[in-house]
């Protein structure tokens, strides 16, 4: 590394200064270093990613208001014993009804992952009914869409209502989200061309 030499003519003599540091060095990184480097990063990266897809799609009030984790399930189950009760529900929506009062949707009951995304059909359950007094757009709420919402059980529909013969269970939305309509696979698995 070169030294700085400073010439004094009336002493005759010369003063050597110390190299100044990091000056004209190339900065070398050697190999372990930056696998290090890199581990690192690929480390915070997973760590950014894991807490993005962690989140609940439903807003955190709308989740302290749940007050039986034990969901459609139990309800089902027992009907009669849970009325008020506030619990996480998700599901395929087959029929909007727009009134005057609201919005009913008719909905078949999916189970929801940490998430709260509908995943797969519950066997055996049946179609339930969520109401609530706002205005619900058919073009998120619609026949075909999927939501997930937090429902405050009211108990069975009222007997004879919409001409059916049996009564399906009654919600009272709390907070509703809609997700996009379910891909169609019509030979079961999933084909290169979309279908119109």
């Amino acid at each position: 590394m070169p030294i700085a030499r400073i010439s004094n003519p009336s002493q005759g003599s010369t003063t050597e200064l110390p190299p100044i540091p990091g000056r004209n060095e190339k900065h070398h990184v050697d190999g372990s270093a930056r696998k290090e480097i890199w581990r690192l990063l690929m480390v915070l990266t997973m760590m950014w990613l894991a807490a993005g897809c962690s989140r609940h799609i439903l807003s955190e009030s709308a989740l302290t208001a749940v007050d039986m984790p034990g969901g459609y399930e139990e309800i089902n189950k027992s009907p009669r014993s849970h009325i008020g009760k506030t619990i996480i529900l998700g599901g395929y929506i087959s029929e909007i009804i727009i009134t005057r009062e609201g919005t009913i949707l008719k909905i078949q009951p999916y189970s929801v992952d940490k998430r709260g995304v509908p995943r797969r059909l519950i066997q055996g359950g049946a179609e339930f009914l969520a109401r609530t007094d706002r205005l619900l757009t058919p073009d998120k709420f619609g026949a075909g869409h999927m939501v997930t919402l937090t429902g405050t059980y009211m108990g069975l529909e009222p007997a004879g209502h919409d001409g059916e013969d049996y009564r399906r269970l009654l919600f009272q939305i709390v907070d509703i989200r809609p997700l996009p309509p379910p891909a169609h696979y019509p030979y079961g698995y999933r084909y290169p061309y979309r279908i119109y």
